[in-house]
């Protein structure tokens, strides 16, 4: 199953420590005694009075406050450094030494994580993160108008166990625009697509993400400066940089700057002829050329990866660094690391009629394409298309016939729906009439769209999902119809593995894996993933899928909301007891023997939190579950953290470096302990391949022989079965599924709102046209609307605090000038627009609009279909806005010239005031005469 493989080479150097060299720690004291606190405040003139008495007799060192670090041992205990005098009394700074350090030690490897970062310091780079650039290197692609900066990640890697750490060097780049934001400006006819961009300042290389563009300020405006006078921005730049400006009247650049101390945040203003955008547009994604022509440089070869790393590491051999290591005792290899590698067999593909296709000799994408090994009866199950697509659909159903008949797929004939419009609701209400129409036994299992539009932004995916996600839970499978206009031969190969999606997708199984380890006794296989989308202040979702076949491929899958931003779920043991239910549930398989639970985007660092949170709630399952069944038999648990952003990287050959083979392993040296291992399961043709990293947490079944090697070759075995891909993907098919599913749900899940019965609520729309709105309805009465507050006790209770009214006025005022912003940017335009006062109080106010429950509140979401009009002087943008909201009486209309009421009297007398919740979540009010 696996067998010695091949040397490779690898981006790690060596770090070579003297096993006999010492780090000594010392102490700072004071006679008279100086309290902390008057230590803290005072410590950069207490230093400059102690700085010669410690180069004297310790020549190198590092400080941590009062605490210093040297390879050199003080010569006399108590050593005396030098006087401090202040207001006339003399405090006399000694040095004592406390303890001594040897390798291996864990406050000896942070000190080796400050000396890289001193050694790095020297070589005057760039930095941004854990990215050094070189700004003379740069590339120019001047045809592109884009210019690459090349660079290194580098970071240290420490093995304590073994008292071994390495320097890990992978190539970087950085793009930027050859075009200046002065420049973009002007071709701009919407500030609006550049906000959010990240910039760099061309005189000091910084960068920074655009908040807004200020039409009101330009570099003549001024500003207060450290010493309190003010000055303009032309100034400023003439005194500082030499920089002469050449346009005063531009617009400036609003961004945010965090503090060096603190994460406190303020705003300054950027020049934009002084600044370049960075990153790629779509418009250069998607121009094939472009692409082509920076993968040479920013898709390295591995010959070419090696010789820019040997580069980075030979700046460390210069007079000054040599010095400075010479001094620590310490040596660095010049070469990279070379490591011995094994090879694990991936077996054979195993489909339907007992055909077995050998992975390693065969051609995967063609060869799958037959039957497969278990299908799944499609009994009822229906196609969905625009009438604009009939000929498309047409020719597809037809290859779609030779496929079911080629593939031997078990299915009846589909039920056919051609649709004459692209409306949402048009959509939705033909897809509600065949969940009517087919009740009970011959309820409808799936359903096929063809949908129009580029792909990955067809206008009706987002929302038919969304629908069938929330509303109407089928399985359905898109198509783009520009995918079907193609010949005849590509059509039918997109009808086979269209196939094979949709056989996993209603439970079956398209193909197993021969020689599946841990298949002797039941077993079960899990997926955790968890989906974030801070910038959209989405909820994260979190994932669980688990399998309940022999062949690992059928799987129940579980999704959990929780908090923005948050990784770890305190909710997985019900999650765990109903998987283990289901694996159960058809009263003939008894429980797993093994549980085996394979969990994506941990560190090493997070390894504890996982340990002590997420495995002591599958614990407490397992017993439960137990339990409940009265079996006393063990359950083993174990648990692996897949990261597959890694900066390791592998090259194999001798002359000409190139990627290992499928199946490398490398579990040495390099990996922490031997509960770590580096797997290359996917093949890439273009560029470096990039490894996986598994890290074995929890594992009860230690005392089996052979245990790391089964879950080594199950890990690379399982990234083929993903059926997606007829080939191996990068890690572990339940991994990717749960994955694919937090995202999918994640992105596209929408909570019902209280006090919204969505059934009995007709879709209107809103229409943005220049900042005016038009609510529109027909054939409803304007009194259903003051219905919908539902007592007039209610109604007394919205307008009882006329402060609360004028916090609402402004809350609109705010809303009406930020609505095209996203949650992030809206939230900065809040900080900026309130008062001081108010500000502090805005998130409480927010919580209490949103909670009362006199507020009918109405849910509106953002359409995908958008409309440019062709006219050269003025570009209308017109967004259609599906609303969910009471039956409304009769056309009306509210502009910006809206009539507010006066703070001193009744809202209720005055006027009628709605309240909708913008697909942001944010509160747009209007008031109706």
């Amino acid at each position: 199953m696996i067998e010695r493989g091949q040397t490779v080479f690898t981006n790690f150097y060596q770090i070579q420590i003297n096993p006999n060299s010492h780090i000594y720690r010392y102490q700072i004291s004071f006679q008279p005694f100086m309290t902390p606190e008057q230590q803290i405040c005072k410590w950069r003139d207490l230093f400059k009075a102690a700085k010669s008495g410690l180069q004297e007799n310790l020549k190198v060192f590092i400080t941590n406050n009062q605490i210093l670090y040297s390879p050199v041992r003080a010569q006399t205990m108590g050593l005396i450094l030098g006087i401090y005098e202040e207001e006339g009394t003399n405090y006399t700074i000694s040095l004592e030494e406390k303890a001594v350090l040897k390798p291996g030690e864990p406050e000896y490897t942070g000190l080796i994580g400050r000396f890289f970062k001193m050694l790095l310091k020297q070589q005057k780079l760039l930095q941004i993160g854990r990215k050094y650039f070189n700004t003379k290197n740069i590339i120019n692609f001047d045809q592109f108008g884009l210019k690459v900066l090349p660079g290194v990640t580098c970071s240290l890697i420490k093995q304590e166990e073994q008292g071994k750490y390495y320097i890990n060097i992978d190539s970087s780049f950085k793009m930027l625009r050859s075009t200046t934001m002065y420049e973009e400006l002007r071709n701009s006819r919407d500030y609006s697509l550049i906000e959010g961009a990240i910039v760099m300042t061309v005189y000091n290389y910084k960068f920074y993400r655009v908040n807004k563009i200020n039409r009101e300020m330009n570099p003549k405006s001024e500003f207060e400066n450290q010493s309190g006078s003010k000055m303009s921005y032309m100034q400023y730049y003439s005194e500082k940089y030499k920089i002469n400006i050449q346009d005063s009247a531009q617009p400036l650049i609003e961004v945010l700057e965090k503090s060096r101390k603190g994460q406190e945040e303020k705003i300054i203003y950027l020049i934009p002829e002084l600044c370049v955008l960075t990153g790629l547009s779509n418009e250069m994604r998607n121009n094939f050329q472009t692409m082509k022509q920076l993968s040479t440089v920013t898709k390295p070869r591995g010959v070419d990866r090696v010789k820019q790393a040997d580069q980075f590491i030979q700046c460390f051999h210069n007079k000054e660094s040599e010095e400075l290591i010479k001094k620590w005792n310490i040596q660095l290899e010049s070469k990279c690391l070379q490591i011995q590698s094994s090879k694990i067999k991936p077996g054979n593909i195993i489909m339907g009629n007992n055909t077995s296709i050998n992975i390693e000799t065969g051609n995967l994408d063609r060869d799958t394409q037959t039957a497969m090994l278990r299908g799944v009866g499609l009994e009822n199950w229906g196609i969905l298309y625009s009438d604009r697509d009939s000929r498309q659909a047409e020719d597809f159903m037809s290859c779609l016939r030779e496929s079911i008949e080629y593939c031997k797929f078990q299915c009846k004939a589909p039920r056919t729906f051609a649709i004459h419009t692209n409306r949402i609701e048009d959509w939705i209400k033909q897809i509600d009439f065949i969940v009517q129409q087919s009740q009970g036994p011959q309820k409808v299992t799936l359903l096929l769209l063809i949908l129009n539009g580029p792909k990955k932004n067809a206008p009706l995916y987002t929302d038919l999902k969304r629908y069938l996600i929330n509303d109407c839970p089928i399985a359905s499978q898109v198509i783009l119809s520009s995918t079907l206009n193609q010949p005849k031969g590509k059509v039918k190969t997109i009808c086979n593995k269209l196939l094979v999606q949709i056989c996993a997708k209603v439970g079956g199984t398209p193909w197993g894996i021969s020689d599946l380890p841990f298949t002797d006794q039941p077993t079960m296989i899990c997926g955790m993933d968890v989906y974030h989308s801070t910038a959209k202040g989405r909820k994260s979702m979190l994932s669980f899928v688990s399998t309940e076949d022999e062949f690992f491929s059928k799987y129940m899958t579980q999704s959990i909301e929780m908090d923005t931003g948050i990784e770890f779920s305190f909710s997985l043991c019900p999650v765990l007891v109903k998987s283990l239910e289901s694996f159960t549930s058809d009263n003939k398989t008894p429980l797993p023997s093994r549980i085996i639970i394979f969990r994506d985007g941990v560190s090493n660092s997070q390894a504890k939190t996982v340990i002590e949170t997420e495995v002591a709630q599958f614990r407490q399952a397992i017993e439960q579950v137990k339990k409940a069944k009265n079996q006393n038999k063990p359950i083993k648990l174990i648990v692996l953290s897949v990261n597959k952003k890694v900066g390791a990287k592998f090259y194999a050959g001798e002359r000409n470096l190139d990627n290992p083979q499928q199946g490398t392993l490398i579990d040495n040296e390099i990996c922490n302990g031997k509960d770590g291992f580096y797997l290359i399961s996917q093949k890439t043709t273009q560029g470096t391949v990039q490894p996986t990293y598994y890290h074995i947490l929890v594992n009860d079944l230690i005392d089996e022989p052979n245990i790391i090697k089964k879950l080594q070759a199950l890990a690379y075995k399982l990234c083929y079965m993903y059926y997606n891909f007829s080939g191996a993907i990068k890690i572990p098919a339940p991994i990717q599924y749960a994955h694919v599913c937090s995202n999918f749900i994640g992105d596209r899940f929408d909570p019902p709102k209280p006090n919204i019965k969505s059934k009995e609520i007709p879709l209107l729309y809103l229409k943005n046209i220049n900042k005016s709105i038009k609510i529109q309805s027909i054939n409803s009465k304007i009194q259903l609307m003051k219905n919908s507050i539902k007592s007039t006790h209610q109604k007394n209770e919205i307008a009882q605090s006329e402060k609360f009214l004028r916090d609402l006025d402004l809350y609109q005022k705010i809303f009406l000038q930020t609505k095209y912003e996203n949650k992030k940017q809206q939230s900065l335009s809040i900080r900026r627009l309130l008062p001081n006062k108010q500000y502090s109080q805005h998130q409480q106010q927010s919580q209490q609009l949103f909670s009362n429950p006199s507020l009918q509140c109405f849910n509106t979401q953002l359409d995908q279909e958008t409309d440019y009009s062709r006219h050269q002087n003025q570009e209308r943008r017109r967004k259609k806005i599906a609303v969910s909201m009471i039956d409304c009486s009769r056309i009306f209309k509210i502009s910006n010239k809206t009539q507010y009421p006066p703070q001193n009297k009744p809202l209720q007398s005055l006027m009628q005031k709605i309240v909708i919740i913008n697909h942001q979540g944010r509160p747009q009010t209007y008031y109706i005469k």
